[in-house]
């Protein structure tokens, strides 16, 4: 049974994590932005300390003005600030470049069709990607979202199974524990009282 605590336990810590990623994935991703605006702020503060602080580390002439670093921040914050904002910029790109990408493929493959034959299935495709890209741009969140939904998913099945298999192996050794104690326990005295029977006879 002790053995069998760490499995319900790492099985609870599943279903809690993959409850949360699909129950609001849109929240998972505003945060993953405002982590990296985070790390955008902390590594835009040293090159300003720097160029505030110059003897401190032993320089004897001031830095240039730590313009990227002025910019690293401003984008931090509005990383931090605006985090949906961002999210749905970077899916519109992506949605374009998908659909762009899908679109040129499929059209270099109908101009190859007049100089070549081409199976119907290379169109599949293409068209595939076309789809994607327009999906995006049609639900650029909810695509933003998809990874960690998908994720969420899986850390639940990992739970399921992982608490399915600690059952069975638990019930298994339970079994066997039952076959260990359904035996005759034999002595030392029976063995010799058998053995004085034979040499009787």
């Amino acid at each position: 049974m002790k053995s069998f605590l760490p499995v319900f336990i790492r099985a609870l810590c599943s279903f809690a994590i993959g409850g949360l990623l699909v129950s609001n994935p849109q929240s998972m991703t505003s945060m993953i932005v405002q982590i990296i605006g985070g790390i955008f702020i902390f590594s835009g503060l040293m090159p300003i300390l720097n160029y505030w602080m110059p003897n401190a580390q032993g320089q004897s002439i001031r830095p240039f003005f730590p313009v990227v670093g002025i910019g690293s921040i401003m984008l931090g914050i509005l990383l931090l600030l605006k985090p949906a904002v961002f999210v749905t910029a970077l899916m519109y790109i992506l949605g374009i470049f998908i659909a762009a990408a899908g679109a040129n493929q499929l059209s270099a493959l109908i101009s190859a069709r007049k100089v070549a034959p081409l199976h119907w299935w290379v169109f599949v495709w293409p068209i595939l990607l076309l789809c994607i890209g327009i999906l995006i741009l049609c639900h650029p969140m909810k695509s933003a979202s998809l990874p960690f939904f998908i994720l969420g998913i899986a850390c639940i099945g990992y739970g399921f199974s992982d608490l399915f298999y600690a059952l069975r192996l638990l019930y298994y050794r339970r079994q066997k524990e039952k076959e260990y104690v359904d035996f005759e326990v034999v002595e030392d005295s029976d063995t010799s009282a058998e053995g004085e029977a034979e040499v009787e006879l």
